[in-house]
This record gives C-alpha cells, structure tokens and sequence, in this order.
C-alpha cells in the first residue's frame, strides 16, 4: 500500500481561488465533498453509452459523440475545441444486424462483424456449405459455394490456407463466411480502416458465437440440409474522412501556459456500447472538469482534458496531439490517461526522482477508501504502452495509464459485453476523486513534474522469437545464439526459478544481475545455458538505478514501521 504522508507533512501551495481561502487542502476537501454527495459520472456514462454507443472512428456516431461532449464542457462555462488529427481513407456506418437459421430448426444466431468490412443488401437467404477437409480443384470450388453460406471448421488452419480459401469463395461468389468464435463465448470487434470505398461492396464475413457455430458445424458434417439467413446493415462513406480530437482547457491563474492533461479515448470498436472502453475513461474526464467548475477552483496551472479518436487503431489521435502540441511537450508537467475499464485505479508509477513528488500529491488518495487502497510503485523508469499516454512517453513526457486491477476486463474489452449494465459505477465515483485529487495536486506543485531519469533503461534482450516459453527462432549473433538456443527449445528455468509464462520469462530476465543461468527443454535433454550481460553498456545504468530504488523501498518501509504512514 502506499506511504501515507501525513496531510500536515502536505506542502501547502499558493490558494487555489479567492472562494476557497484554505488553500489547497481546502481545495482538495471540495473535491471530495462534491464527489461523494453530488456524483453525476453515472448519469454522465449511461447518456454517453445508451444516446452514443457506436463510436467508431471516423462514424457519423463519433461526430455525434464529440458534439455532446463538446456540449457538456460548454455547459461548465468552458471552451471546447476541435483539433484536426488526420484522415481516414473511408468511413463505416454499422446499423441492425440480425442472423438466423430458417431450416431444419429455426433459430437465432448470435454473431459479430468486423469494423470496415462489408454487410448484406438487405436480407440474404442460402443453404450453408462446410469448408471442405481439401480444396476441391477447378470449378469443383465454385459450384460448391457458389450462391452458398460458408461455414468453416473450428479445428486450427494454417492462415495462408485459411486466407487463401476465404479469397476463393469470394471470387467464386459465395454469400458470406462464418467463422467460429472462441470457446470463451466472447465475439470480439476488430477491423482495418485502411480500404478503398470500392471494396464496399465485398462478400460480408461474420463470426459466430462458439456454441452457435459448433451446432451448424455438427449438422453439416452430419449431412443436414441447413438453411441460413442474414441481414447485416454494414456500410461505408466515401472519404477522405477528417478525424479529430476535443480539447478544453481550466485555464491556470498563475502558469497558463503549463498544463496537467487528463485525458481519455473518445472513439471505441462499435460492436457494443463502448461502456468500459472507453466510455468510463470519457465520463471521469468529464466529471473531474465538472467538480473543478463546480467547486470553483482555478488552479496555478492550465488543467487540459483531452478526449482522443483513433486511439483503437494505432494511437493517432494522440500522435497527431503530440505532432501538433511539440511546442508545448516542454511546459507539460504530467498526463493523467483513463482507458481500462470501471475498475477502480489502484495505483501509478514513479521514478526515483517523481517518488517525493508523487507521494505528497497522492497522500490524500490513501484515505479516500480504506477498501480501495492505492500505491505509488517506484519503477526504474517509466515506460509506454498500448493507449494514449506511450505518445507522450516516447516524447519524453511523464504520461501515465493508471493501474488498475484487470479482473473482469478481458470479459468486457472489445466485446458484446461492454455495456453499461456490466459498469460497477462505485469503483468508477471512487476513480473520479483519484484523478480529481492528482490533477489538483500536480497543478499545484511550485514547478513541474521532474523527468530525470524518466525513460527506462533498455530491457535485456534475449535474442530469439517466442511461443510461450518455446524458442521458435533464435537470431544470428545475438547472446542465445551464443549460448547455443535453438529452435524449438522451451525455457524450463531463470536462475533456478521455473516460468510458464512469456511474461514470466520476460519479468525473469530483467531481475538481478547479469548472469542469468537459464535451463533449457530440448528433447529429452535439459540443457544448462547462461546469458551473460556484464558487457552490456546498459548494465552498469540497470543496476545503479535497482539499488537506488531498493534503497527507496527500504527508505519507506522504515517510515511506515515508525508510524509515518500505512
């Protein structure tokens, strides 16, 4: 749990507004008051996700989007405004989409639709056909699927097979495919937006709920005559379409032109409601803008929301943010980025030299929810990621994805179940107030975030391509060719301790020093290896930095055992 600084240890900083005399502990207490008694983040999420679910980059449904949220800072008496990012080659419009099976047993299936792939022209009715075991040759393919539904076999196919035979129905004019979804139950919503408005009008591709698919496949193989019948409303807008992102600023009274940046993705796949990806993110965005307003805090420095688009297909909207904000990068004290779902955030990242810092701005945090605990983790740097902070990172701005615990998330993360009924909107009022209390703390600070230090040594490198713990390829002259790796080789141990996982392994390697002795699976044997990292010019930089950070913790620890904290 983290170090609880007492509140009186608390620096107090210039007053936040002439309303709130009390500084900014007083500030702070607003915050909170007014999150606990008057909370709107629920109302804010449930409008967002049930009147805008579909928010698909580059949609008539995002352009909507941005409208009301626009409105929503506007009624806080704040200027919003939209920043062009970029183009997207064609936009996608998904309508009602519903599947069925006419015959022999009338029922509905349960499916998916990548983004930016094509629908029916209204409803399409055919007899289903099995992928076949072997390719049949010549014309024997096409009279098999011509005017046809494709249903192929759940059993694992190589891709360029798979690729190769879905192209082929294509031209040969099947219907659609149906593909099986995992065994999970889960339909997951992916796509490209890289196509041509030509391709429009392309043969639809469903995926089929695991159970659904597997009852067609054992008819089929069983010789059933099966009828089915789709009407799926998919289609495209010509483009160039103009993406944007939404920034709005509380302008700070005494260092305007330095900003916190608490932000969030707009834009989401459109295979559900987009409740937890990312609409939580949006709504505590919002909700912190309001408790500021609200309580009537205009803090030191600039407070920037942002809310992004394109982050699901490759972080551009906050590329194109950092791209076009270069001049500001150095006067960017901190990013604060929500985009993991309703849990609640249970934690940030620190250097060695944020740690003070950090620690005094999220001393109130630790006693907001003894049930909802929050630490601030010394790491040796900080590094990027798969959402909108790793611009920023990358960069060289301290920008942070909040922890948060993952359970439940994979259930709800680009999938049919990402609605509001599946928000625990408890976790979701108690994260506003962290984001509330951290972005007032960092505008308050007398100078910016310190970024000595701030990029992670480079990670120790093994050389080799993995499949879980199996070494699938072994690159020429790297230190597991030199230690004799070879294909096929499956990582039994890391310095006598055994991993089952990539990641396991991965977390393995960067720890201690640098011999590390690895035992290896190859074939009967188990063969004794070690990879030697004392050369590595990044190894004297990794090891400083771990003792200094050891020492940070033990530092800590002390202080806790003496009562300064919890």
């Amino acid at each position: 749990m983290i170090t609880t600084v007492a509140l009186a240890l608390f620096p107090l900083l210039a007053p936040t507004t002439p309303a709130l005399e009390g500084g900014e502990s007083s500030a702070a207490a607003e915050l909170v008051r007014l999150g606990r008694e008057d909370s709107r983040v629920a109302e804010t999420l449930r409008e967002l996700t049930r009147e805008h679910p579909r928010r698909l980059t580059a949609s008539k449904g995002l352009d909507e989007a941005f409208a009301w949220a626009a409105e929503r800072f506007r009624e806080l008496g704040l200027d919003p405004r939209l920043e062009p990012w970029g183009t997207y080659p064609a936009g996608f419009e998904r309508g009602p989409a519903w599947g069925r099976v006419v015959y022999p047993d009338a029922r509905p299936l349960e499916f998916i639709t990548h983004s930016w792939t094509p629908g029916t022209d209204g409803p399409v009715r055919g007899l289903a056909v099995l992928e076949p075991e072997e390719e049949p040759e010549g014309d024997a393919l096409a009279r098999l699927v011509r005017g046809r539904w494709v249903v192929l076999r759940g059993e694992p196919v190589s891709g360029r097979r798979r690729r190769a035979f879905v192209d082929a129905c294509e031209a040969h004019g099947a219907l659609g495919i149906l593909a099986r979804g995992p065994e999970s139950g889960l339909l997951v919503t992916g796509g490209s937006q890289d196509v041509d408005f030509a391709e429009r009008r392309g043969m639809v591709r469903v995926t089929v709920l695991h159970d659904h698919h597997a009852t067609l496949e054992q008819q089929l193989t069983g010789g059933a005559r099966v009828q089915l019948e789709f009407d799926v409303d998919n289609h495209f807008t010509p483009g160039p379409i103009e993406n944007v992102n939404l920034v709005c600023d509380l302008v700070g009274a005494e260092f305007p032109d330095q900003y916190v940046i608490v932000q969030a993705h707009l834009d989401g796949w459109d295979g559900a409601e987009g409740a937890q990806d990312n609409g939580t993110g949006v709504a505590t965005t919002l909700e912190v803008a309001r408790l500021f307003t609200e309580a009537g805090i205009r803090p030191r420095r600039t407070i920037r929301f942002v809310l992004y688009s394109g982050e699901e297909q490759g972080l551009y909207g906050s590329r194109g943010y950092v791209r076009d904000h270069a001049d500001e990068l150095e006067r960017t004290s901190i990013v604060l980025n929500h985009d993991q779902g309703a849990n609640y955030l249970r934690g940030i990242q620190a250097t060695e030299a944020m740690y003070p810092t950090f620690e005094r701005v999220f001393a109130p945090v630790a006693d907001l929810d003894p049930a909802r605990p929050f630490e601030v983790e010394p790491v040796d740097g900080i590094t990027g990621g798969a959402s909108d902070h790793a611009p920023f990172v990358e960069a060289g701005v301290p920008a942070f994805h909040w922890k948060q615990e993952w359970s439940g998330y994979t259930y709800v993360h680009h999938t049919q179940n990402d609605t509001y009924d599946e928000v625990d909107l408890d976790d979701v009022r108690h994260s506003v107030l962290v984001i509330a209390l951290a972005a007032h703390g960092f505008a308050e600070l007398d100078g910016l975030v310190d970024r000595r230090e701030m990029r992670a040594p480079r990670p120790r490198r093994m050389g080799v391509f993995l499949s879980g713990t199996e070494v699938t390829g072994v690159s020429p002259d790297s230190r597991a060719d030199a230690a004799g790796w070879r294909k096929g080789d499956v990582v039994l141990t890391v310095d006598g301790a055994e991993v089952g996982s990539r990641r396991e392994l991965t977390r393995a390697l960067q720890e201690g020093g640098p011999r590390k002795e690895i035992v290896l699976q190859r074939g009967e044997d188990r063969v004794e290896t070690v990879l030697d990292y004392s050369d590595d010019p990044e190894e004297e930089v990794r090891q400083a930095r771990r003792e200094r950070l050891e020492r940070l913790r033990r530092e800590r620890e002390a202080r806790e055992a003496a009562g300064e904290g919890r």
